[in-house]
């Protein structure tokens, strides 16, 4: 596999220090906002607001509104082909020094460092009040909530600005900032950093054992809900990528046959799409984005006015589309015969004369809007599939052919004599199909 990286680091030691002015402002907004911080969380909503703040701000196009999923991460894994004019022409040739490029790159670490230091903010405080002003569970739930948050939003920094451990096992990793105060926090090496995040995790899957999620007797809808949480779910996943990515293969598949395990249960949390919502004939009722499947996604309002400037035929220059030879490239729709898989068949339409890619575009009165998926549980099968390719093979086929037939591919079965390299091509083919347009091929990517 090649590994595509935002190599950056260098560029952002002087970022710190603008984060710690650009910190300051969520609390202190002057003047009408002017709330000091023990007033703010003398009660518990305090702390909602704090979570609600962050999950706000992270929907923003700077973060995971556009830049941290179809955005620059996904200019960065090649996943369209550009305008020449594009915003993003520079990003795709990775010139991260031009101007309009390091801007981009200069405000995802400005802003995921700022929800950082408001997770930091509520934990500092979450343990010092009365913990009789929480009803209920939720004082582990909210600060299991953040840890998690915290750890997630480092963990996407590390794989973003820093050497992979594999690539450079005593590479500074980012800082891992856990106090909110003007102490710049010092770079630790990646296996430090790593260990510091999957701490995080560990504490926050204990604290969430609270989690409505968890609890089969809560109705579908309150589960369902939790979605837009960082939930125990996303903590279990963000644990699976967290100890790959570390080379931590045990502990890795562990939690990703947790979330497989989930999976399979009849009354899952998260059961494969069903082919009804994937073939009726109402487009607007069609679940491109398969939210069911989804760990946690962000809740972005309005999210037809960001999208639209990128998905259809008046996007003009910030086109961001797959040419028809490059979707038929990664779909395998002439080599394979894979173009019923429902990621091509549904995830791209004609706009006028020209097709687009469409798993974002927002129908009036749909369905399924304002959804922008941040964890799968598909990624658990390949994160378990790559593992078990030498030891498992055929387990390891197994896993990314339960995939395959939820995305219409049953007839298309992928043999079980498969070998470990080749069993790895097809994990990084898989990968690049499920979350095109995603993000999260930016980190890894079969080529």
């Amino acid at each position: 596999m090649n590994i595509y990286r935002l190599n950056i680091n260098r560029l952002f030691l002087l970022s710190i220090t603008v984060l710690m002015v650009s910190c300051s402002d969520w609390l202190d907004v002057r003047p009408k906002s002017e709330i000091p911080v023990e007033l703010h969380f003398e009660h518990e909503s305090g702390f909602k607001d704090q979570l609600t703040g962050v999950y706000t701000k992270m929907c923003n196009t700077r973060m995971y509104g556009r830049d941290m999923s179809f955005g620059l991460t996904s200019v960065l894994s090649q996943d369209y082909d550009l305008k020449s004019n594009s915003i993003y022409r520079y990003a795709a040739e990775y010139q991260y020094q031009e101007t309009s490029t390091k801007n981009i790159i200069d405000s995802i670490w400005v802003d995921t460092y700022n929800c950082i230091a408001n997770l930091n903010v509520m934990l500092q405080y979450i343990d010092k009040v009365d913990a009789n002003i929480f009803s209920d569970n939720n004082h582990d739930l909210y600060k299991g909530e953040a840890l998690g948050l915290r750890a997630f939003l480092h963990l996407d920094m590390l794989r973003l600005y820093s050497p992979s451990l594999a690539s450079n096992p005593s590479a500074l990793g980012v800082p891992y900032v856990t106090a909110y105060d003007k102490v710049i926090t010092t770079q630790k090496p990646v296996s430090e950093t790593l260990d510091l995040i999957i701490a995080d995790l560990v504490q926050a899957a204990d604290l969430l054992q609270v989690d409505p999620f968890l609890n089969a007797k809560e109705d579908y809808k309150t589960r369902y809900a939790r979605r837009v949480y960082f939930n125990y779910y996303a903590v279990v996943g963000t644990l699976a990528r967290a100890y790959m990515y570390k080379g931590d293969k045990a502990n890795a598949l562990k939690y990703a046959e947790m979330i497989i395990e989930e999976g399979q249960k009849e009354n899952s949390n998260f059961a494969w799409t069903h082919y009804s919502t994937l073939e009726t004939a109402k487009e607007e009722q069609v679940n491109r984005i398969f939210s069911g499947e989804t760990l946690f996604y962000l809740n972005i309002k309005d999210m037809n006015n960001i999208v639209k400037h990128y998905f259809t035929a008046s996007s003009g220059n910030n086109t961001l589309t797959p040419s028809d030879n490059k979707a038929d490239h990664i779909f395998e729709k002439s080599s394979k015969g894979y173009g019923n898989d429902y990621r091509m068949l549904k995830g791209f339409s004609y706009d006028g004369e020209n097709k687009y890619f469409w798993k974002y575009h927002q129908y009036e009165g749909g369905s399924y809007v304002d959804i922008m998926p941040i964890l799968r549980k598909s990624e658990s099968y390949y994160i378990a599939a790559e593992i078990l390719k030498d030891s498992n093979p055929k387990r390891a086929v197994e896993l990314l052919n339960i995939v395959r037939t939820a995305r219409n591919l049953k007839d298309y079965a992928l043999s079980e004599t498969l070998t470990a390299d080749q069993i790895q091509a097809e994990v990084g083919k898989e990968y690049r199909k499920e979350f095109l347009g995603e993000g999260r091929c930016s980190f890894i990517i079969s080529v």
